[in-house]
């Protein structure tokens, strides 16, 4: 068996025996990883393998960390990698202004310096793109390179305002107020449809039934992204401030190794058309087109999302060598 395979075995091991139910526990699932006190709450976080740059996974909207198990296991035989669930979601407690930009990014930097030493490869799936790019704004010294899986666009999020759908980055406040009360009434309660489905039917059944009990556990508790007009001005305002940067500058991020991973299935124009703005943030970038995947790239294809991880990793380590 090739080290590769022996420590995707033992991640997996580590992953898979969370199907029983702690006692007592009205029916919660015991965490896999870790429980990080941030001072009074705790995030959950998974990290396995050793190296360095470390590797940081933030998840999609209504996604969760048990996805990532086999890009996670591909990723620990190169380097550390850690994958996390943001505030409220599956292990990790709610905080007190739920799915905040500023939330979102004092938890995370709190939680890394807890655990793991800078410099990361931030790895962002969805609307996880736009939060690596908020962290990457905030703290540009912890951030060697970046890798976006199907990354949301600053332009992709739009709302319905004085008859026509806008991009919530080119709204005013009073604008998206006014939208986001109108959405509120009309959004449908999510599903999180059979445990089974592809392509969460590439996990294995443990973490299939896991990642289903998140996600309805999200529903109830909190409901799904953004949660609240303050979280929805929050995001407004990052959204903004992120399609400024792009637009500032033709390569706003340098020469920051950087690969942007677009599903090739179910796609359009305007959604490639974004991807490709997205690759060239830096002159480094580049994108690669996944033919064979839906959006949920890391469940599709977890041997393209690890060999984009490695590639960007190899292209931090050989920039450190030159300094």
């Amino acid at each position: 068996m090739s080290l590769l395979a022996r420590v995707g075995a033992i991640v997996l091991a580590l992953l898979v025996p969370i199907a029983a139910q702690r006692p007592g526990s009205g029916g919660d699932l015991a965490p896999i990883g870790r429980l990080i006190d941030l001072g009074g709450r705790r995030l959950h976080q998974i990290c396995s393998g050793t190296g360095s740059p470390v590797v940081v996974i933030e998840n999609g909207a209504g996604s969760f960390s048990v996805e990532w198990s086999r890009v996670q296991a591909e990723v620990a035989g190169f380097t550390e990698v850690c994958s996390y669930d943001r505030a409220g979601y599956a292990w990790s407690d709610r905080g007190p202004a739920q799915d905040t930009i500023e939330q979102t990014m004092d938890d995370l930097q709190l939680l890394l310096r807890k655990t793991v030493r800078p410099p990361y490869v931030l790895v962002g799936a969805s609307l996880g793109a736009i939060y690596v790019r908020a962290y990457q704004r905030r703290f540009p010294e912890q951030v060697a390179g970046l890798v976006f899986v199907d990354g949301t666009h600053d332009e992709a999020i739009t709302f319905m305002s004085r008859g026509t759908r806008s991009p919530i980055s080119v709204l005013s406040a009073e604008e998206l107020q006014a939208a986001y009360a109108q959405y509120e009434k009309e959004a449908p309660r999510p599903s999180a449809g059979r445990p089974d489905q592809p392509p969460l039917d590439r996990l294995p059944p443990e973490l299939q039934r896991a990642r289903y009990w998140a996600f309805e556990k999200l529903v109830n508790d909190v409901g799904l992204l953004p949660k609240g007009a303050a979280a929805a001005e929050s995001w407004r305002q990052e959204f903004t401030a992120l399609r400024l940067q792009r637009r500032s500058d033709g390569h706003p991020l340098g020469d920051l190794p950087l690969v942007a991973l677009e599903r090739g299935r179910e796609t359009d124009a305007t959604w490639h058309a974004q991807q490709v703005e997205l690759a060239a943030l830096s002159t480094a970038g580049k994108l690669i087109t996944v033919s064979d995947s839906g959006h949920m790239i890391h469940l599709y294809r977890a041997d393209a999302v690890a060999g984009a991880v490695q590639a960007t990793v190899r292209a931090v380590r050989q920039r450190q060598r030159k300094r």
